[in-house]
């Protein structure tokens, strides 16, 4: 029973939530809503755990590049992202990072992915 609630656990929590927790390389919690979408819908992404002292941060998708402000908590959100790169998206799984200037230099700090469905 523990071990199909795990399986259960690690199939809801998906691909499409890195960063944070124990282990990560990343400092924040990156996610995308909906993470499985069809080309031309939008998603929204949120973070949070990033350090504010660093600024702003920027949201990189295929095609596209989005800033947010940090709120006091180190905490953010872009919604309405288009699933689009040009005219068309191919079906695949695509990277969604977070990055913000670590020494003078943009480093990504956050990833996490969406699955678009052809």
């Amino acid at each position: 029973m523990a071990i199909a609630l795990l399986a259960l656990v690690a199939l809801v929590a998906g691909p499409a939530t890195a960063g944070g927790g124990k282990g990560s390389r990343y400092p924040g919690v990156l996610s995308a809503t909906p993470n499985v979408l069809h080309a031309g819908d939008s998603f929204t992404v949120t973070g949070c755990g990033y350090e504010t002292a660093l600024g702003n941060v920027i949201v990189g998708f295929t095609g596209g590049a989005w800033g947010s402000p940090l709120d006091p908590n180190g905490c953010f959100t872009i919604p309405g992202i288009p699933a689009l790169s040009g005219d068309t998206l191919p079906a695949g799984s695509y990277e969604v990072t977070a990055s913000q200037v670590v020494r003078n230099r943009w480093k990504v700090t956050g990833e996490t992915y969406v699955t678009v469905l052809g």
